[in-house]
Parts: C-alpha cells; sequence; structure tokens
C-alpha cells in the first residue's frame, strides 16, 4: 500500500481502518511512545504496518482511547489493522488535540532538548503544560491536519518561535531563531514519510488469525493461549468476545491484573475440564450455545473468585494477588452450578489461596498445576465432601513446610509473598490501622480515595540512622506493619517508644494487634532493635503457619 504515516493514522481515525477482534490489549508505556516519536523525528525507520483487506465487514474491536468512529470501506475494502496496533494506537493518541483526549497520552516536544514527553509523564512535565511553556510545544500544533493552509501552518511555527525568543535574555538570542524553525518544522514533517505497509487480501478469517500469529513471533510474541484468544474472533464464536472483553475491563478485574488470555484459559478449563493449550482441538468452541453456557459459568466463578481475594484477603489489586492462575481452580468449584460454598469449602479455598500464592504453586506449569488441582473435582468428588479440601490436599508435601523466624526476617518487599499472607492474616483477624483505628480490610478495598495501604517501619529508617544503624537491618517484614498511606505519614519518622506512649488506649490496642507488644512494650526503644527483629519474626512465624495450616499434627 503506497501511503504516508500520517494518512494511515487519518485511516486509522476515521474508521477505514479498524481492530479486529483477534488483536490484544494496547499495552504500550509512555518510554516507549516516546522512542517511537524520536525514531520519527531522526528518519529512522519504524517496522511495517499489515492491514487485511476484505470485501465483508466484519466485528471489530473497541478502541483503547474509546473513540467512536463511523463504518467506513478503504479503496472498497474493509481494512484490519493486524499488525502495527501499539504503534499507530500510539500516533493517533499522541498527536490528538486538547478536546480530543487528556494530557496524559498527547506528547509534547521540548525545542529546547529536541525530546518528546507525554503529558504526565513526569511531574515536572505536567507543571509546564499547564504554565504553557513556550519551549513544550504541543504536537496537535505542530502535524499538520487533512487541508490545512500551509502558508497559515508557517506563520503559526513563526510564532512559536517568536514565543521562544522572548523568554530568553535580552541580547541572548542569537542565531537560535533559526535553528528552532528548523526543529519544529522536523517534528511537523516526520508523519509525512511513506509507511512500510503490506496488505493482506484474503476473505477467509481463519488465515488472517493465523498471520497474524505469525506475524507477532516477533516483539512480543504470541502464547498458545494468544492464538485461542485470537481464534474466538471467527464468525462461528465472535458472539462470546464481547462479553468476555466486558468483564475483563469492569475496573475490579483490572485491577487485578486480569486479561483476555486469562479469562481463555479459564473458559477453556471450565469448558473441558483441562487447562491444556498444546492439546486443545480447533473444534472445541464449535457449539455456540455450549460456548455461551460455558462462559456464562465462567463469569460467575471469576466474580466469586475475585470477590473472595478482594473482600476475605484484602487483595485487591495484582501486586497483591500472588498469581491469577490461583482463580481458576476456585472459579471451577462452579462448574456444576451449585451457588456458594459452605463456610468449610470458603476456609479452605482461602487456605488453597495462601498456599499456592506463598510457595509459588503456579511459578512452573501453569497449566500442569491447575489441572492437578482440578483433577478431583472433574472426575466428580463424592456428595457431601469439602471439594475444596480436596483441592488443598493435592498440594505437595515439599510445599507445605513451616515458615521460619528467618523467613521473616529475609523477607524485604512490600509485596513479598510473606506480606501478601501477611495481610490477608490482618484483614482474617479483623485488625486496624493506627491512630485512625480504620479497619485494614476496609483500606484494602480503598473505601477512601487515594488512601491505600502502606508498608510502616516500625522502628522508622531515618530515626535508626542516626544510631548509625545500616538501612539493610531495618528493611525486613520483622520491622514491618501495615497500616493506611494517611496513618503511615501521620507516624513519620518519630521514635516508636515515644509513639507509642502517646496513643490512646485505643490506638495501643489498634496497634499491639501488629506488634504483638502488650507484655512488652519496652523493646520499642532503639537500643532493643535487634532484640525486637528476633522475637517478633519469631512471633510473626508462629502466627502465619498457624493461619495457614502449616505443621498441623
Amino acid at each position: 500500500m503506497d501511503i504516508r504515516i500520517i494518512d494511515l493514522i487519518r485511516r486509522f481515525d476515521n474508521g477505514e481502518i479498524r481492530l479486529p477482534l483477534m488483536q490484544r490489549e494496547y499495552v504500550w508505556r509512555p518510554a516507549k511512545v516516546v522512542k517511537l516519536l524520536d525514531s520519527l523525528y531522526k528518519r529512522w525507520p519504524v517496522g511495517c504496518f499489515y492491514v487485511w483487506h476484505t470485501r465483508h465487514d466484519r466485528p471489530a474491536k473497541e478502541r483503547r482511547d474509546g473513540r467512536q468512529v463511523a463504518v467506513r470501506s478503504m479503496d472498497n475494502f474493509y481494512g484490519f489493522l493486524l499488525d502495527g496496533q501499539q504503534r499507530l494506537t500510539s500516533l493517533s493518541r499522541a498527536i490528538a488535540g486538547p478536546a480530543e483526549g487528556h494530557n496524559s497520552t498527547r506528547a509534547f516536544f521540548d525545542v529546547e532538548n529536541q525530546q518528546f514527553f507525554l503529558g504526565h509523564m513526569r511531574e515536572t512535565i505536567r507543571r509546564r503544560v499547564e504554565s504553557d511553556d513556550p519551549a513544550l510545544v504541543p504536537l496537535s500544533e505542530l502535524i499538520l491536519p487533512e487541508g490545512a493552509d500551509e502558508v497559515r501552518h508557517h506563520e503559526n511555527i513563526d510564532a512559536m518561535v517568536e514565543r521562544l525568543l522572548e523568554r530568553r535574555p535580552q541580547g541572548r538570542g542569537g542565531g537560535r531563531g533559526a535553528e528552532y524553525r528548523v526543529r519544529l518544522n522536523r517534528v511537523a514533517t516526520m508523519l509525512h514519510v511513506q509507511a512500510l505497509c503490506e496488505e493482506f487480501k484474503d476473505e477467509h478469517e481463519e488465515n488472517a488469525i493465523e498471520l497474524f500469529a505469525r506475524l507477532n513471533k516477533g516483539g512480543t510474541s504470541l502464547s498458545a493461549g494468544d492464538v485461542e484468544a485470537a481464534r474466538l474472533s471467527q464468525e462461528a464464536t465472535q458472539h462470546i468476545v464481547g462479553p468476555m472483553r466486558d468483564f475483563v475491563h469492569e475496573p475490579a478485574q483490572q485491577a487485578l491484573g486480569l486479561n483476555f488470555v486469562f479469562v481463555t484459559r479459564a473458559l477453556v478449563t471450565l469448558h473441558r475440564g483441562n487447562s491444556s493449550f498444546a492439546s486443545l482441538p480447533k473444534s472445541w468452541a464449535s457449539n455456540p450455545k455450549d460456548l455461551m453456557d460455558a462462559w456464562l459459568k465462567t463469569e460467575r466463578g471469576l466474580r466469586y473468585a475475585c470477590g473472595l481475594v478482594r473482600e476475605e484477603m484484602g487483595w485487591a489489586n495484582r501486586r497483591w494477588l500472588p498469581s491469577v492462575n490461583a482463580l481458576i481452580p476456585v472459579a471451577y468449584l462452579f462448574k456444576d452450578g451449585r451457588g456458594e460454598p459452605t463456610r468449610a469449602e470458603r476456609e479452605q479455598l482461602t487456605r488453597l489461596l495462601l498456599l499456592t500464592g506463598f510457595r509459588g504453586y503456579f511459578r512452573g506449569a501453569v497449566e500442569s498445576a491447575i489441572n492437578t488441582l482440578i483433577n478431583p473435582l472433574r472426575d466428580g468428588a463424592p456428595r457431601g465432601r469439602n471439594r475444596a479440601a480436596l483441592m488443598v490436599a493435592k498440594i505437595p508435601q515439599n510445599r507445605l513446610y513451616r515458615i521460619k523466624p528467618e523467613d521473616v526476617k529475609g523477607a524485604s518487599g512490600m509485596y513479598s509473598p510473606l506480606m501478601q499472607t501477611y495481610l490477608a492474616y490482618l484483614v482474617a483477624r479483623g485488625a486496624r490501622s493506627w491512630p485512625s483505628c480504620r479497619p485494614v480490610a476496609e483500606i484494602a478495598g480503598r473505601s477512601v480515595a487515594g488512601d491505600m495501604l502502606a508498608v510502616h517501619h516500625i522502628f522508622p529508617k531515618k530515626f535508626m540512622q542516626q544510631f548509625d544503624l545500616p538501612v539493610e537491618k531495618t528493611n525486613t517484614a520483622a520491622n514491618y506493619a501495615i497500616l493506611s498511606q494517611a496513618d503511615n505519614a501521620e507516624l513519620g519518622d518519630r521514635d516508636p517508644s515515644v509513639v507509642f506512649r502517646r496513643l490512646t488506649p485505643e490506638q495501643r490496642e489498634a496497634a499491639s494487634e501488629q506488634l504483638f507488644l502488650r507484655t512488652w512494650d519496652e523493646l520499642l526503644s532503639y537500643e532493643a532493635f535487634d532484640e525486637f527483629v528476633e522475637r517478633r519474626a519469631k512471633e510473626l512465624a508462629e502466627r502465619l503457619n498457624e493461619f495457614l495450616g502449616l505443621g498441623r499434627r
């Protein structure tokens, strides 16, 4: 296809080129968008675009920016983008005007430093955009719109240069005006180069899916799950794609990191009783009615599983959730439509999620791990049995060893497996943050906007530095509590023994739930730091072992 990059963007924006249902999500981070713009500015190659031409219109995937476009044919064909979604979407958003998108995705050119930025990439850039810094020019004011008056456009660039020169000290403008003008014109024309664009003319959707899979073997390659997710866009099964995408686009599911490939795996598992993509026959989704029934069961099961980790464990976002794949066996429990699990089953489901997360059960072969857990359910668990307990029993014994105090002292990350387990323990115990005394479960659920969970150093790093204690020694789970960000900020870097003494009885009670200090608060003096860490590591290990049921006789 003989076309310029700017015209490719325009056709993408006006609906002549759309995203086929098989396309994955838009995932580019600002740094990649900036590199793409920089490559175009330098006139470097930016890769090939592939457009599928078909004489029959087909359902399209909704664009990430939410832009509604009319369906238009392109040269008597309907065009669907098989490769180049990330680049074309990025460019479309980068050159959008202020009325078309948010500043966070719009691009700006720093004329002085010849650098590109997205509006909210950094706090300093956001402030410069808001203050209308003349050295930071929006691409929407530089890229020539279709049918623009070039004379007027050059006048606009001259005005930009004048604004830049006005802010320089008297007499120091020198020859910079010509240099600025060259840079701005280079940006203005950087999308007017020829695009490498290949056309694929074929009426068979299966062939387009196969080409899509082959093209995406480069860059971020397609997994077997990606390919099966793409196959769902075929005519016989495309009715299910919309409901699945709607589900994963819900804010609660997005926060947990659910995506289309994940729900495809969940659907396959519940539909076939097997999580493997490798042995999946092409005809697995040939019956639309059966497939929709399977999706309804899958959605119901996943909603319960997501609710369980959010409400009963405090895992409300992907960083706290050890593995999304752990949700699939929980959802499988609902395959036969038995309704809500019993209290005993719910307790065992929580234990299943805790143990598989803490011991990294899903870090290896995911398909095998899921199949091992669901096999006793697939093979027909006896009525009256606690079916969740049957799954827990499948966890290998070599993963059920006890937590040692050394494990607590060696854990340092906020979202480490030990801290994920500790958060679930606090939620189950009804623990509270202090000094606000708000329940940890409430904070985890973000009932107050902007006040999220934070790790509080009981002995603050800055406080201990005055005693020449290395920062590394304070960065241990034995020195961590989980509070709200507001409470963490209020406690600050003060001496913990002074803070504890000044708490009200209610606040002291809330603090004691995490510090375990009802009988040994004298250990909050800095001289006793090493003893505090040793005793709290031992106490925390014992409590988590009991909570996880590790070492039960």
